[in-house]
């Protein structure tokens, strides 16, 4: 089917909640799943898919002015998978050794920073910074809303968790930043003096400088 464990745990878990429409399924569950949210394509069949092993049940809600909808319910068999899942390890750690590698993407162009200028990666880095101080505000927000819809701790938690990753991330990009900021400064004034000190610089400086000192004095 192509999807992962917790995806499908993760659609009983919003069902566990109370039955939904699909619709509704989809607007809780997109923001988490990739940069383009769940679309119908692969929600739907998943539904069916839960729906075959019995641990969802459809229920056709007939409407006289609109197309009929489907209402999804999480059975008894449902309800014990979910909480199967949700008391073991499953899904707990990553079989990626190096995960925080896989979880950001960023990193893997980071490898291959040799390839490009002091300016480029600077330029880079900026951009990391300021995306993720937008998604520290982006994060925010969406904790206060949480809060005043009366959502419970765990929850809030959760988005304390997504800044503190973003905080992270800008604290690391930050001394990134600094240190290819010194490099290029050292590179600069270590330019200047080459430039200085190369063969017959001196030479030349100094016969211009005799050149100017011979010179008869203009009469007042």
């Amino acid at each position: 089917m192509g999807f992962t464990m917790s995806t499908r745990h993760a659609i009983l878990g919003v069902l566990m909640q109370g039955p939904a429409h699909g619709y509704r399924i989809k607007k809780i569950f997109s923001p988490f799943v990739s940069k383009d949210g769940l679309n119908d394509g692969q929600l739907y069949p998943l539904l069916t898919h839960l729906e075959g092993q019995k641990l969802v049940r459809k229920e056709t809600v007939r409407q006289e002015k609109s197309p009929n909808k489907n209402l999804y319910h999480i059975t008894d068999r449902g309800r014990e998978e979910f909480l199967r899942w949700l008391t073991g390890d499953e899904d707990e750690t990553d079989p990626v050794k190096y995960d925080f590698f896989m979880q950001y993407s960023f990193l893997m162009k980071c490898t291959f920073f040799e390839h490009l200028s002091p300016h480029e990666r600077i330029a880079k880095l900026r951009r990391q910074i300021e995306t993720a101080n937008g998604k520290i505000r982006e994060y925010g927000r969406m904790r206060e809303e949480m809060k005043e819809r009366g959502l419970n701790s765990h929850k809030l938690r959760i988005v304390d968790f997504g800044v503190a990753v973003q905080r992270l991330k800008v604290q690391w990009a930050s001394e990134l930043l600094e240190a290819e900021t010194r490099a290029l400064a050292r590179k600069r004034v270590s330019r200047g003096r080459s430039k200085t000190n190369r063969p017959g610089a001196a030479t030349a400086k100094y016969r211009s400088l005799g050149r100017g000192s011979n010179r008869p004095a203009k009469k007042g």
